[in-house]
């Protein structure tokens, strides 16, 4: 079962992804993007990532917005595989 980051561990790995947040026990990123269409290319893009990683966010699409919510369900919080996944989300922006 993958293991919990410590909070130490999560404040060092927050620092190289200055757009995302803690909130309620996942890491969240909002956008706002340039339409309806970019917003669903992006989360299309970011499912072929969960996909191949087989860890998938929460996902919440509101016509140009988009919201990720990043948890580990098995482990009931941030993983080492919930960095990943957002340090892919950022490298497909």
């Amino acid at each position: 079962m993958p293991r919990l980051l410590a909070s130490d561990d999560l404040r060092t790995q927050l620092a190289g992804l200055p757009a995302w947040r803690l909130e309620d026990d996942s890491l969240v990123r909002d956008l706002v993007l340039a339409d309806f269409a970019a917003a669903l290319a992006l989360v299309v893009a970011v499912g072929d990532e969960a996909e191949a990683m087989n860890h998938h966010p929460d996902v919440d699409i509101r016509y140009d917005r988009v919201r990720f919510a990043l948890w580990t369900h098995v482990a009931g919080g941030v993983t080492q595989y919930d960095v990943e996944l957002a340090h892919r989300i950022d490298a497909l922006l």
